[in-house]
């Protein structure tokens, strides 16, 4: 069994003594804990995973008292920690997934060599005192039946399932051709599955009951179907309709569309349209996929809708009729929770647009109760049991997102995870990011974050620019894991002398549909690159930095624009550091299962010679400055053959180009030990190239 030896099942009570001894040097920055993934029950218990390190922990906490139990510890010294979480309704069992798969058959990332490639594995473990870690076998995407009694999950085209009676039992093949019933929900009974089918650009709604020989069709017809919710009456499903593909066009998956929410009785199959605004007011971009729909009681659903061009809460009667907004224009909706009926925990940026608050929203009534935290940086919001509890992760400046269990009746918390419960206590030199707003180099306004050092200038600077690009930077550790470490590397770079700013430029979310669909952007002509010039040009104006050493940094849509940074303006951008970022919009990967950026983006053929254009690619020649490329040689979101491309290319014009490739490794880096080389490689190339 892969991985098999690293685990430890201790399932005992959370202290800093069970854990490695304290960390506090201070190239151990990034060894920081954050809690990655959160999952709530019905019976009030909270299951989450915090990675630290080279391990990631699997916590568990029970009502009322929450007291944190660590089930389950793994290294990823195999490449295979635990990567996902789910807690089963009774509380008694937490199903989790080892490996990081990158198709349906469960295939995983090897980054770590191993002769025999590892699967996504299926585990199963009790929350008694004492449980041991049950393997299921290769699968991903459990869930759990309403009652408890059984977990169903994914395996090749079908669905298995496993009596949590009897656990240890061979799991059975739930339903054949099954694996294609996507975005599944159980009906109150647990006999009958309900859930969205891909058909290749257009979906069905379909029903499926257990031991029957044929699915039933609710809703068929030319769209896309998204996001089944089952009323609380167990009458009706609502839904989100989109227009279905044409063959002709090439779509911005990135993009607004238009939508609708409709819904269907079970019983009569009638279909109603209860909401369709103007325009292209949906985007399914949006780190709560659970929160674009829910009902909020038997009256009212409640639907995430940019109609004016803002991420909203819209209260929708259940017959139709107008649509009512929960919360103010102005400002977006991150995450959403049904806290109880009629009642909506939210987490948003309406207070202050640069961070995220907390607020509880009457939805029969609009009533709005903000809800106070220390914290700058909240997300992964989950309800839990009765609606009592709400469980997230909240952040600062100073430590990275821990779960958060907030009681709605009380006001008050249950659980307030700090580092020190992980034995870690690293502590900055250098103050916190100040939040700033810049000229872009054609007049816009970039909001950004400054890093400062503690000491005189002049100092050596740099831009970092987030990938994404639906992405928004805090002056605080990202709820992201990936993005948390890049926070803490700009605040050690702050440490060691450098003057940092991180921009959230046009393309990124939290601040409207105008900027995230700016005219112009990714391979329609590279204008967010005027902001990534506008913060170099500023940096070269402040009299603590250096004009002659400004730098730039940042991963996947980041490397991108580093790349153009480097290529079109070499003589303000000293050096950089790009890490798998996309080098040519008008290039398709060829390799089998690959995401493929310009697809992603809607290259069409006739696109391609302005794709090329607006690539780094395209400027090459006047292209000077040193750069560090580093990228994972199994990358399946940005393909590696862009940066071996670059480095060829870099090479015959004499440019000083070093490059990092790490084998076997997925975009999103899964070794500790990667990561720490990327930061090791990058440090050194920077005080080489932007150093006295």
């Amino acid at each position: 069994m892969p991985g098999t030896k690293l685990c430890l099942a201790v399932a005992t009570l959370f202290t800093a003594s069970s854990l490695s001894a304290q960390v506090d040097d201070a190239e151990s920055f990034l060894e920081f804990p954050i809690a990655t993934e959160v999952s709530a029950s019905e019976s009030s218990s909270v299951a989450w995973l915090v990675a630290q390190g080279d391990e990631t922990h699997l916590m568990y906490a029970q009502a009322p008292e929450f007291r944190p139990v660590k089930l389950f510890g793994q290294s990823d010294v195999e490449g295979q920690p635990i990567t996902s979480v789910l807690a089963s309704p009774r509380g008694d069992y937490v199903a989790y997934l080892t490996g990081v798969p990158f198709n349906a058959s469960g295939d995983a990332f090897n980054p770590a060599d191993l002769l025999r490639a590892p699967s996504a594995t299926l585990w199963l473990i009790g929350t008694e005192p004492g449980s041991k870690p049950i393997e299921i076998g290769v699968g991903f995407g459990p869930r759990f039946s309403p009652g408890g009694e059984q977990m169903v999950y994914r395996k090749g085209r079908d669905l298995w399932s496993v009596n949590l009676e009897q656990p240890t039992a061979e799991p059975t093949v739930l339903v054949q051709g099954g694996g294609g019933f996507n975005q599944g929900l159980w009906s109150k009974d647990g006999r009958t599955l309900y859930f969205v089918q891909d058909r290749g650009g257009w979906s069905f709604l379909g029903r499926y009951s257990l031991g029957e020989e044929r699915v039933t069709w609710l809703v068929t017809g030319p769209h896309r179907l998204s996001s089944p919710q089952l009323s609380p009456d167990g009458r009706t499903i609502a839904y989100l309709r989109w227009p279905a593909r044409e063959h002709t066009k090439s779509y911005d998956l990135t993009a607004n569309q238009p939508f609708a929410v409709e819904t269907v009785d079970i019983a009569s199959g009638q279909v109603r349209t209860v909401y369709e605004p103007a325009g292209a007011a949906g985007s399914q971009l949006s780190d709560d996929p659970e929160g674009h729909l829910r009902w909020a009681d038997d009256r009212n659903l409640v639907v995430r809708s940019e109609a004016d061009g803002w991420a909203r809460l819209y209260a929708i009667p259940r017959t139709g009729g107008a649509a009512r907004a929960l919360t103010p224009t102005g400002c977006e909706v991150a995450e959403s929770e049904l806290a109880a009926a009629d009642s909506l925990f939210v987490i948003h940026n309406c207070t202050n647009i640069d961070t995220r608050q907390l607020s509880q929203i009457m939805v029969s009534t609009g009533q709005a109760r903000a809800i106070s935290s220390p914290d700058v940086v909240m997300g992964l919001a989950r309800s839990a049991g009765d609606s009592r509890y709400v469980a997230f992760t909240g952040g600062d400046a100073e430590d990275a997102p821990l779960l958060r269990v907030l009681d709605l009746r009380s006001g008050q918390f249950a659980l307030v995870e700090e580092p020190t419960d992980y034995g870690y206590s690293h502590s900055f030199d250098a103050p916190p990011p100040q939040l700033v707003r810049i000229k872009a180099s054609d007049g816009g306004t970039v909001p950004a974050q400054l890093f400062l050092p503690s000491t005189d200038g002049p100092h050596p600077a740099v831009v970092y620019v987030h990938g994404g690009p639906p992405r928004q930077m805090f002056p605080g550790f990202h709820f992201g894991s990936y993005y948390a470490k890049d926070f803490a590397v700009n605040r050690r770079m702050a440490e060691l002398g450098y003057v940092v700013v991180s921009i959230n430029y046009r393309s990124g979310v939290g601040y409207g549909r105008d900027f995230r669909e700016a005219p112009g952007r990714a391979w329609r002509g590279a204008s967010e690159y005027a902001d990534v010039l506008g913060a170099g040009r500023w940096l070269e104006q402040r009299e603590e930095v250096d004009p002659e050493r400004i730098g730039i940094w940042g991963g996947s849509y980041g490397g991108l624009l580093t790349a153009h940074a480097l290529a079109r303006d070499s003589e303000l951008f000293a050096a950089g550091v790009a890490i798998h970022g996309v080098f040519d919009w008008s290039w398709p990967s060829p390799t089998p299962g690959h995401q493929n950026p310009s697809f992603i983006f809607g290259v069409s053929e006739a696109d391609r010679p302005l794709a090329f254009e607006s690539s780094p690619l395209a400027a090459i020649d006047d292209w000077t400055s040193p750069v560090l490329l580093i990228s994972g040689d199994r990358d399946m979101s940005v393909d590696v053959l862009e940066t071996i491309d670059l480095h060829q290319k870099l090479s015959a014009k004499g440019v000083d180009v070093r490059t990092v490739l790490l084998p076997g490794e997925a975009h999103d880096i899964i070794l500790f030990s990667n990561w720490q080389k990327i930061w090791e490689e990058s440090r050194r190339f920077f005080e080489e190239k932007l150093g006295e």
